[in-house]
């Protein structure tokens, strides 16, 4: 029988300094699917609750990945050993953060600067299942990020570097750009460097993406984008399903009837990301996928993904992801 109260604690690391990892054949074969490749994990399960926590090293990054199933009322209590800066999205369900005055909603993110020692206690209901995905930088990290990517610096404004903090006043949507990116983190089978490239890339276009809501947070959504809203993500579809494709704003206004010189604030305004910009995402991922898979002739993928040559394709891979797919 459920306890009435929440007084059952569980403690949940929301990073580590210390890993000891459990062996993967360790974990119950209901959670086997769940499992990355290459990911760290740690599993706990008693009467209460079931934890799965998964830890990717990407670069710069920390990133964590929990599954919580709450068997009986539960209070969790998060922690971290260190400063970091986090990204946190929800997934599944959303969990109330009663002493802070806030919820964490499903599908939206919150940014926090979270200094060492301070303790959230939050409540988790009995047969509640969540799922939370977690980027964590630590402060000496996102200075060298910020240099490379000025845009975080707006993001990262008005910090103490003692004081645990939310960092956006109104949560970040995780919309269809990150909801790719994300699913992309989760669905990757590569493994090794290539693996670890690749899913250290989609985070940062993770951070990016936020990083211009963060700045457009207060820019008026036009009318017109909203009136245009299905037409913007059959647009969004589309450039997705024809990232070999080169295309012109003029041709993609007059295929979805939308005003040329609307149509890349509406697309940045829906997806916090310009038509450019994702179109070389979507780009970049699909040359990776053939060059990795080596599915494909290199002259041929050249011909398809619109290159000069091998060579510049291979630098722009180099310059996209930070790694060589052709060194084996």
């Amino acid at each position: 029988m459920h306890s009435t109260l929440y007084n059952v604690n569980k403690s949940l690391p929301l990073e580590r300094t210390i890993h000891k990892y459990t062996s993967p054949d360790a974990i119950p074969i209901e959670y086997q699917a769940l499992l990355l490749p290459d990911a760290g994990i740690y599993f706990r399960q008693d009467a209460e609750c079931d934890i799965l926590s998964q830890h990717l090293i990407l670069g710069p990054y920390s990133v964590w990945l929990h599954d919580i199933l709450a068997k009986d009322n539960i209070l969790i209590r998060s922690y971290t050993p260190i400063p970091v800066f986090t990204l946190q999205f929800m997934f599944e369900d959303s969990l109330a953060v009663p002493k802070a005055g806030y919820t964490l909603d499903e599908r939206e993110c919150s940014g926090f600067y979270l200094f060492p020692g301070q303790l959230h206690r939050i409540p988790m209901a009995a047969d509640k299942k969540i799922f939370s995905f977690h980027i964590n930088i630590q402060p000496v990290l996102m200075g060298e990020l910020e240099r490379r990517f000025p845009q975080l610096r707006e993001m990262m404004h008005g910090v103490h570097p003692k004081v645990s903090a939310r960092i956006n006043s109104r949560p970040y949507h995780v919309n269809a750009v990150c909801d790719m990116l994300i699913r992309s983190v989760m669905t990757c089978k590569y493994t090794g460097a290539a693996g670890r490239y690749f899913k250290e890339r989609l985070v940062t276009d993770i951070l990016l993406n936020f990083a211009n809501q963060h700045m457009d947070a207060l820019q008026p959504f036009l009318y017109t984008s909203m009136l245009n809203a299905d037409s913007y993500h059959n647009l969004f579809n589309y450039l997705g399903d024809h990232p070999h494709k080169e295309h012109s704003l003029a041709y993609l206004a007059y295929m979805y009837n939308i005003p040329q010189e609307e149509i890349d604030l509406g697309f940045r305004q829906h997806f916090a990301i310009s038509i450019a910009e994702y179109s070389k995402m979507v780009k970049m991922m699909m040359v990776w996928h053939l060059v990795v898979n080596d599915v494909s002739d290199v002259r041929d993928i050249v011909q398809v993904t619109g290159f000069d040559d091998a060579g510049e394709m291979r630098r722009s891979l180099v310059e996209w992801f930070g790694y060589d797919p052709f060194v084996r």
